[in-house]
């Protein structure tokens, strides 16, 4: 993988590491710009994670190179952010930045510093290959963890009352392909890792080994605007849970 793919990649970890989980991550995003209507790729897409509401929306791009930034490279991340309608925007490099760049960058970009020696443990060559059959060359990237809960039945009585029932948890990982975008989900009980399409009509959700209470399911949803999202679903006994997204 080539070096500055890696260094999106890490960016991108660090991001999951260090936000709420109430955010979705995506590596590699692609959105259509509404004013240009042409698809303008992001390096990493910062949205809510559980409804299509995108007027938090922001992107990082990621710049692993020997210069500064400069005010045309906060110029172009702002004509980016217009065009895709996002509210904050990021330049992230391992150098550092111009006083005409953190001045024209103001309160909408953030410049921030990654070191390169970040790299040095980091190898998104080791995650999981995306399960769709025509990406022959995509890693999954995790960016969510939801857990499956289920109330245990009271098995015993501590003195005179019913001991409280027990929470036997499922812990789970959700995904998307970092080349494709594909929706992945993982079982870490049994741990199957199933591909879950989000844009087939005739798909009626995937379940894993487990067998048990919920399943995965995908679609297309749009906002009130009339943007689309992919979404991923987690169904636990009819209930509807939105638990990962990317912009189309």
């Amino acid at each position: 993988m080539k070096p500055w793919k890696i260094y999106e990649r890490m960016i991108a970890q660090l991001l999951v590491d260090g936000l709420s989980t109430n955010l979705a991550v995506t590596v590699n995003a692609r959105i259509r710009g509404a004013i240009t209507g042409v698809l303008r790729q992001i390096d990493v897409l910062i949205e809510p994670r559980h409804d299509s509401d995108n007027s938090q929306r922001a992107i990082v791009e990621a710049k692993r190179r020997r210069r500064a930034i400069d005010v045309k490279d906060v110029e172009t991340l702002l004509g980016m952010m217009d065009d895709v309608e996002a509210r904050f925007g990021y330049l992230v490099c391992p150098t550092g930045h111009s006083e005409a760049a953190l001045r024209r960058a103001q309160d909408t970009v953030r410049i921030c510093l990654v070191p390169l020696d970040r790299i040095a443990d980091f190898d998104p060559t080791a995650w999981p290959a995306c399960r769709a059959p025509r990406c022959a060359t995509g890693k999954i990237f995790w960016d969510g963890f939801p857990q499956v809960e289920m109330a245990g039945v009271p098995l015993a009585l501590v003195g005179n009352a019913i001991d409280a029932a027990a929470h036997v948890g499922f812990p789970q990982m959700v995904g998307k392909c970092e080349t494709c975008g594909a929706f992945h989900a993982s079982c870490l009980t049994c741990g199957d890792i199933l591909l879950v399409p989000h844009a087939d009509d005739e798909d009626y959700g995937h379940q894993c080994s487990c067998r048990s209470f919920w399943f995965w399911l995908g679609s297309i949803e749009r906002d009130a605007h009339g943007r689309r999202s992919a979404e991923l679903h987690l169904v636990i006994l009819a209930t509807v849970h939105t638990v990962n997204r990317r912009s189309l």
